[in-house]
This record gives structure tokens, C-alpha cells and sequence, in this order.
């Protein structure tokens, strides 16, 4: 099946199984995120997973195939507690002074939808901190085993590389190249 050819599911929740090709990569999961719901929109999907909630829309471009995008992502260290408007759309906002960034997001059961991420919130913002937590250890390692190392040899070259026009494209390269990476001319 080309992604031309894909339609959506016709239930309005769905599984990570059922997501298109190329939209759970496009979403680029990190070590440990793992897939919790999602849920479809007009021209995507809202994903809930153990770290963040994000919306992933289809593109379609002039002459080019449709492709997946992150349209927003909301990590749960930075995520307010959704808000339902007008029984039919979700809105996401980061914590922050300004106010932070903010989605609408026309969704089914918009008040489901909100529960489920809100009873997310918190598990998600312990799985940060624990990760806070080990990064920093990770860090005071490497700085005590850098310091019983003693003091290293470092070594440090400077070089100076000039740079000319090929007399064929005009593009910059280096002097000593017998031929041009651009166009592939001869230089002697």
C-alpha cells in the first residue's frame, strides 16, 4: 500500500499498530517512550505516550508525495493540564511565564481525551525526573573519573586552509584540490 493510498480507521481511537506508515517514525520516539493511545484528528493524530503528547499531521506539497509532520509536542515536564472548549476541542499549553506555546486540537470526546492526558501528566513527569536524575549522575562521574585521571596531554592544531574560486561554477573550495567538488573541473 503507497501512503497515496492510505485512509484512516474509522474508530476514532486507535493503537500504534494502526498508525500509518512513516507517521510513527516521523514522531521519532526516544530511548524508553513508549506509545500509550492515539487518537485521530481531521488530518492526523494525536499521540499519547509515557513522555509526551504530540499531534501529527499528513502534508500534502505541490509535485511531492504526502508526508507525516509534528505539527506540536508537549513534553510532560512543560505540560499544563488540558483544557476542553466548547465540548469539541482540547487545548494543550506549556507551564511558563509567558503563557507558553498552545494547540487546539479538534478531537472526538474531547473531555475523554483530556482525562486520559491529565491521568498522564503525572507518571510522565516522574519518568523526567528520574531522567534528570540520572543524567546528573552520569555528569558527577564524569567529572570525579576526569579528575582522578590526573592531568591529560592535550594537543592542539591549527591549521590554515585558503580557499579559491573553481574558474568553471564559481564555488569556493580549497586551494590544493586538483578538482573542483562541484562540478568536477580540472584546477591545473
Amino acid at each position: 500500500m503507497s501512503p497515496s493510498d492510505w485512509r484512516p480507521p474509522p474508530d476514532q481511537v486507535t493503537g500504534p499498530d494502526q498508525l500509518p506508515p512513516g507517521a510513527l517514525d516521523e514522531l521519532a520516539l526516544m530511548d524508553g517512550e513508549r506509545v500509550a493511545r492515539c487518537w485521530r484528528l481531521a488530518h492526523g493524530y494525536l499521540v499519547l505516550t509515557n513522555l509526551r503528547c504530540a499531534a501529527l499531521a499528513r502534508r500534502a506539497e505541490l509535485l511531492a508525495p504526502p508526508h507525516w509532520r509534528i505539527d506540536s509536542s508537549y513534553f510532560f515536564y512543560a505540560l499544563d493540564h488540558p483544557r476542553v472548549l466548547a465540548d469539541r476541542f482540547l487545548e494543550l499549553r506549556e507551564v511558563g511565564d509567558g503563557g507558553g506555546a498552545a494547540s487546539r486540537l479538534l478531537v472526538p470526546n474531547a473531555r475523554t481525551v483530556s482525562s486520559e492526558i491529565d491521568a498522564a501528566i503525572p507518571a510522565g513527569r516522574a519518568e523526567w525526573g528520574r531522567r534528570r536524575e540520572r543524567a546528573a549522575a552520569d555528569r558527577a562521574g564524569r567529572v570525579a573519573r576526569a579528575a582522578t585521571d590526573g592531568p591529560g596531554v592535550v594537543r592542539e592544531v591549527i591549521r590554515e586552509v585558503i580557499k579559491v574560486r573553481c574558474r568553471y561554477c564559481g564555488n569556493l573550495m580549497d586551494e590544493g584540490a586538483e578538482t573542483c567538488p562541484y562540478c568536477g573541473a580540472p584546477q591545473r
